[in-house]
């Protein structure tokens, strides 16, 4: 029985991509095969659609929802009533859940946007909500950032370097080169690694370094979550730990030492499929 349930999911989750692409097209040509198959969202939804700020990410809001039966789900929203934009939960990882916490990148506070609901059951039954608008407001920052101010600093050199070892990916769009890529809308995410995940840089050549980052990723129900970090040098001496960051507040770790090759490791973490949006190391002012 759980085996045919995650096939009907996984069919939904099929039929939902190609509703998806005829989404963003008016409701003129009602009485369309495809808008003849759907059902009013309103019948599997257990409370009303929510946005907001992320707290921990200024670049990007987040989607609240809760279904009355587990859901393949996502929302596709825009700037205009032609959407565009195509996110889910990635608590979801091809099953149905019933709690759809879903990140929006790019989302600013204070714009309107259109959106719609879209989902489908274990029975097969398809889901839309009717074209709708959002906006949220925007977090107080505090002192986020205050963390970054504390040294002066030049070029991150991670953003030069490569990928000498890592401990697992997660799978396609979650590999290692994300973590150094400079991009906040991407990630690494490791394959359950908890406090066993790791990432190892290579700079090129042996730097002068004046501080270091890292980013943590983190699901919305606070799982991989990284809270400390360590370092190792050249497979030679580990500083830390250190508390990691985000993009909201990277909590930089204000540390002098010259080295090559620098091996991120996790040290505490809430586990699950930890990893970083960015690991940074930073030169000093005058260096490349």
């Amino acid at each position: 029985m759980t085996q045919k349930r995650s096939h009907r999911l996984m069919a939904g989750l099929v039929g939902i991509l190609l509703l998806a692409a005829s989404c963003g097209s008016s409701d003129s040509g009602a009485g369309s095969s495809v808008d003849s198959e759907l059902l009013a969202f309103s019948l599997v939804q257990a409370n009303d659609f929510t946005f907001e700020a992320d707290a921990t990410d200024p670049s990007r809001g987040i989607f609240h929802v809760r279904t009355t039966e587990p859901m393949i789900c996502t929302i596709v929203w825009g700037e205009t009533e032609a959407l565009g934009n195509f996110n889910n939960s990635l608590a979801m990882n091809g099953t149905g859940i019933i709690d759809h916490d879903v990140v929006l990148p790019g989302a600013q506070a204070g714009k309107t946007y259109f959106f719609r609901v879209q989902g489908s059951t274990a029975d097969g039954n398809q889901y839309r909500s009717e074209l709708a608008t959002f906006e949220f407001e925007a977090v107080d920052a505090g002192d986020a950032g205050g963390h970054d101010e504390m040294i002066v600093h030049g070029a991150n050199l991670a953003l030069s370097s490569s990928i000498v070892e890592v401990s697992s990916t997660f799978g396609a769009g979650w590999e290692a080169k994300n973590a150094i890529d400079g991009d906040n809308n991407t990630e690494w995410a490791s394959n359950g690694d908890g406090d066993d995940g790791f990432i190892t840089l290579d700079l090129g050549s042996v730097q002068d370094v004046v501080g270091v980052e890292f980013l943590t990723r983190s699901m919305l129900n606070g799982t991989a979550t990284t809270g400390m970090f360590t370092i190792t040098i050249d497979d030679g001496e580990t500083l830390g730990p250190f508390a990691a960051g985000n993009p909201a507040d990277p909590n930089l770790a204000a540390i002098e030492f010259t080295g090559q090759q620098i091996r991120f490791d996790v040290e505490t973490s809430t586990g699950g499929n930890v990893g970083a949006i960015e690991v940074r190391v930073l030169a000093p002012v005058d260096g490349p």
